[in-house]
């Protein structure tokens, strides 16, 4: 309180020597006095010296009032700095004349915030996943199923699934990935894969091993006629073959693809034989089973005059020059199969046939076991009296699997 008294009480007289001391000179334009910090700053007139702002602390923010400047004579001499008290923050010592500077600038505000980060809009559905196509029936298994009974006939092809049509794009985000095209049907045909045959190899690691002992049974999923080759669901793969020896003996052997069979089609002369069967492309170790199955039946002609029988195939009686699949080991002497001969005739219902290991003979005295190193089956008919019989006869094979 006595501070602004004792402004109030200066001012006046400093404002009567202002006016004494004009003359003639020009009138000195009139300047905003410099603003106190918190305080309004007295601005100082054009001779006097502008008065130094108190040091009492302004309240933030307000400007000074700008002083009135005075009439201007001669310019002010840059006026003796106020030693009233110590100079005011903020308010820089008026030099006589000089604008006052306003009172502390304002800050802007608090300066606003950015507003929440828009989300970038919710990730696009990725659109309905297109549903596949419906898988293709197999067509109807025959009713081939038990053993001895005739062979069903063949399912339909089963048609392909129709292509799944792609989901719609999704909207706002990212554009939703289109649905998976449907997976085609299973084709009604030749459905399993297998490996291409190439060296057989019958080692421990090498041996292919059948976790049912299951062969062949010619179904639609198994044959390839396009291919002419059986692949069963175990990736065992191979061909067909015939052969027969001592004309006019001859043989064929095809899968009827009605009856899903295989079909040898036999014709032995005097002293001669005929044959057919499966050769397999990898080879198998079936020493976890100890016989081998399948069904047989005669559709035309017969056997009297002949005797038929079952050989195994084995990779120390197949020539070293033999190929599709190579591997074999025999240079010389081949082809002595182990065999179970003698075998009763078939009649046009099918018999299922069953023979162990052990009936097998052992021509070439073998000491690898036959088991572990099979690479094909076949079935033969030979001449019997002695050498004088012959015969014709159409026999169809199925079902066959190691037990």
């Amino acid at each position: 309180m006595s501070v602004r008294f004792v402004l109030l009480a200066w001012l006046p007289a400093l404002t009567v020597g202002a006016c004494a001391n004009r003359g003639m000179q020009a009138p000195v334009t009139e300047e905003t006095g410099a603003g106190g910090v918190g305080s309004t700053g007295a601005g100082g007139s054009g001779d006097s010296s502008g008065g130094g702002g108190t040091s009492t602390t302004g309240t933030g923010g307000i400007a000074g009032a700008a002083g009135r400047g005075g009439s201007s004579g001669t310019a002010g001499g840059g006026g003796k700095i106020a030693t009233g008290g110590a100079t005011g923050t903020g308010g820089a010592t008026g030099t006589g004349g000089t604008t006052g500077t306003g009172g502390t600038t304002s800050t802007g505000g608090t300066t606003g915030t950015g507003g929440t980060t828009g989300t970038g809009g919710a990730t696009g559905t990725g659109g309905t996943t297109g549903t596949g196509g419906a898988t293709g029936t197999g067509g109807s298994a025959g009713a081939a199923g038990k053993m001895g009974g005739t062979g069903g006939t063949t399912g339909a092809a089963g048609s392909g699934g129709a292509t799944g049509t792609g989901g719609s794009a999704g909207v706002s985000g990212v554009a939703g990935m289109g649905g998976s095209a449907g997976a085609g049907g299973k084709a009604g045909a030749s459905g399993n894969v297998c490996p291409l045959g190439g060296m057989l190899d019958c080692s421990t690691a090498g041996a292919l091993k059948l976790p049912d002992g299951h062969v062949a049974d010619f179904s639609p999923p198994e044959w390839n006629s396009s291919t002419a080759a059986w692949c069963d669901a175990d990736g065992l793969r191979g061909p067909l073959f015939a052969y027969s020896g001592a004309s006019p003996s001859a043989a064929t052997a095809t899968v009827d693809t009605t009856a899903q069979n295989l079909k040898l089609n036999l014709t032995v002369g005097a002293t001669g034989y005929a044959g057919g069967g499966l050769t397999f492309e990898s080879c198998v170790n079936a020493s976890s089973f100890t016989s081998v199955q399948f069904t047989a039946a005669i559709t035309a002609g017969s056997l009297t005059g002949c005797t038929w029988q079952v050989a195994l195939q084995t990779q120390d009686q197949r020539p070293t020059t033999d190929t599709n699949p190579g591997g074999g080991t025999c240079a010389s002497n081949c082809y002595r199969y182990p065999a179970v001969a003698g075998l009763t005739f078939p009649t046009a219902t099918a018999s299922t046939y069953r023979e162990a290991y052990t009936l097998f003979t052992n021509p070439a005295s073998s000491t690898i076991s036959t088991p572990t190193q099979v690479t094909g089956i076949q079935w033969q008919v030979n001449s019997g009296s002695s050498g004088a019989g012959t015969c014709t006869v159409e026999l169809r094979i199925d079902n066959i699997i190691f037990r």
